[in-house]
């Protein structure tokens, strides 16, 4: 393993850390205000970290491949746009 394939790896495992502790607060304070905004907030945190999971996965199960990069890369930002349009949504027009 080269060492940018252990660095993407250790970087995507940090990712799944952090953002698994945010959406763990996020559905924490959810179930303690019960608001509408910080569910979709805690929805769109998970989808943003599982992308970036997916993605690391698909890219090291696949690394023969010579399209594995661009996939990865791409479900990474399909995420991305859902995940962070799911957070705007919840800021901006979620209700309580």
């Amino acid at each position: 393993m080269d060492l940018a394939l252990e660095l993407l790896t250790v970087a995507q495992f940090l990712i799944l850390v952090l953002g698994g502790v945010v959406v763990y607060y996020a559905t924490k304070s959810y179930r303690k205000v019960k608001s509408g905004a910080m569910l979709f907030l805690a929805v769109g945190f998970a989808i943003v970290t599982i992308g970036a999971a997916a993605a690391g996965v698909l890219y090291n199960l696949n690394t023969t491949s010579t399209d594995a990069l661009e996939v990865a890369i791409a479900t990474q930002a399909v995420f991305q746009v859902v995940g962070f349009f799911t957070i705007v949504y919840s800021l901006k027009w979620a209700k309580d």
